[in-house]
């Protein structure tokens, strides 16, 4: 019997390594390395059509995102038995309640919706352009749908893939996770695909983005608005961490975050050397334009199906989070943070996702005017993603005070002191100079569609953390003043308590009226 036993533990130990590994590999290499290498605002065409600088900003922000995850591995020991592993939870340790509360709001209601979207999105605009390519190889038209008819079927085929998903991963885990590992496996075909062929048709001689006529300038501003797009491409890490709430085994989640990452970072470089070497535009799903449709079909539908990844890890992780920010009471809930269901948080989420769904689709199609149905989706992840990593700072710093306060008891991890300091530092040279490029630059040139989009998701951010917090408040006037304090009477005057007082006298005759 106990020999038993410890033959499943090893196996156990083994299927949670994998499944947290090919959680952080499956949420990474989603749609950012396919929809950020290619394009006006892609890597490609952000460094200036420049690959040398490209390969080299991929290479940085890699080195960067492993320190980052050292780092974030030793605040992850943080966790306890039964306690949430998300990174909402660790602001909230390290940095107070408050401050989780805006990291948890600014995942919940805003940054996770605008990832799982782009993946539905996006797996369906993949899927329709590799319709196309067998299409008009067997009948010589371009498209398979056209018009009204192709926006009304692609839309409802991307909110069917959200909505089957989170259901899927509502009412069982075993698919999902047998989905995710096996699906996250097959992306290493693409990547071994295109290496193959980009070395071939770089060694034959096809035109490239490495050949002399094709390679544009260097320019050092360029650097910074190249880290924006890889940066989203990275990101997501960090998120794979909060199924440690379901693994038996918490000691295999840090080994296999971080080798997770490491795997990703190789993959980028690599994959990105080998689409620069075979394509002209940095697209991967192009690779094969000129070769055989067939070919061409076959792998841009395997890469489709890959991106699957992406919208079932997040209609697994986004509930979590959901779940994690009332128990840890980042935000109110009538049940004073009781435990919620998964089933109640995935209908939670499943109603979010779809209120942006309609405001990304809808506003994309006025603005291109029925171009692109992506188009919102795809420059709002721009737009949140400097301001997700912003919000990371400070953790990062709070973990390196915390070495020597010991406020919050962690396990120290080998190197980890020096990544934090590595990557906050570099972190903070970064965003410095990203902000100035996207916010400030921007409107002194009048680009404004990127300040635009920051200023609506920081108000929306900021207006949600203050009613959340004024009605926590509210319910506890006693310990938490601060629906008192942000009203402008109390500004420049304030008496505690006697303000709490008067409150309460009010509320006694609201309720004696009720």
């Amino acid at each position: 019997m106990i020999k038993v036993n410890k033959k499943n533990k090893t196996k156990n130990k083994i299927y949670e390594f994998l499944s947290v590994f090919s959680m952080t590999f499956g949420i990474v290499v989603g749609s950012g390395i396919y929809l950020k290498n290619a394009g006006d605002n892609g890597v490609l065409a952000k460094a200036g059509n420049n690959p040398y600088l490209a390969i080299a900003v991929w290479t940085l922000i890699a080195v960067f995102c492993c320190m980052m995850m050292l780092a974030f591995i030793e605040i992850s020991t943080s966790t306890k038995k039964g306690d949430h592993n998300t990174l909402t939870a660790w602001a909230g340790r390290f940095l107070g309640r408050r401050y989780g509360s805006l990291v948890t709001i600014l995942y919940a209601v805003i940054y996770l919706p605008v990832l799982i979207i782009i993946g539905a999105l996006f797996t369906t605009s993949s899927f329709f352009q590799a319709l196309d390519i067998i299409h008009k190889f067997n009948t010589g038209n371009d498209h398979l749908l056209n018009g009204d008819t192709k926006l009304v079927i692609e839309i409802f085929t991307a909110a069917l893939i959200l909505f089957l998903f989170q259901i899927l991963n509502t009412y069982t885990s075993k698919p999902g996770k047998i989905l995710q590992t096996s699906l996250s496996f097959l992306k290493f075909v693409p990547l071994l695909t295109v290496l193959i062929a980009g070395i071939t048709f770089f060694s034959l001689g096809k035109e490239s983005s490495f050949t002399p006529e094709n390679v544009g300038g260097f320019k050092f501003n360029n650097i910074f608005i190249t880290m924006v797009p890889i940066m989203f491409a990275f990101d997501g890490f960090l998120d794979s961490a909060a199924i440690q709430k379901d693994c038996e085994h918490k000691e295999v989640v840090a080994p296999a975050m971080m080798t997770g990452i490491v795997a990703v970072s190789i993959f980028y470089i690599v994959i990105s050397i080998a689409i620069f070497m075979g394509a002209t535009d940095g697209n991967i799903l192009n690779i094969f334009e000129n070769v055989d449709p067939r070919a061409h079909f076959a792998f841009n539908l395997i890469i489709t199906i890959t991106l699957l990844t992406m919208v079932n890890a997040y209609s697994v992780i986004y509930p979590l989070v959901i779940r994690a920010s009332i128990e840890e009471k980042f935000i109110y809930s009538k049940n004073n943070g009781q435990e919620l269901s998964k089933i109640k948080a995935s209908w939670i989420a499943l109603i979010i996702v779809f209120i942006f769904f309609i405001g990304f689709v809808t506003s994309s199609l006025l603005i291109t005017n029925k171009d692109s149905y992506l188009e919102t989706a795809y420059l709002s992840s721009d737009a949140t993603i400097i301001i997700v990593y912003l919000l990371n700072l400070p953790l990062l710093i709070q973990m390196l005070i915390n070495r020597k306060t010991k406020k919050v008891e962690v396990r120290k991890v080998k190197g980890a002191y020096f990544a934090g300091i590595f990557s906050s530092s570099m972190l903070i040279f970064i965003m410095a100079y990203i902000y100035y490029l996207n916010i400030i630059e921007s409107l002194i040139i009048g680009e404004l569609v990127s300040p635009i989009l920051w200023f609506i998701f920081v108000i929306i951010l900021a207006i949600s953390w203050a009613i959340n917090e004024a009605i926590i408040s509210k319910n506890n006037i006693d310990s938490n003043d601060f629906y008192l304090r942000i009203n402008p009477k109390n500004w420049f005057h304030y008496d505690k308590e006697k303000s709490i007082a008067q409150f309460k006298e009010k509320e006694v005759v609201k309720n004696d009226k009720s």
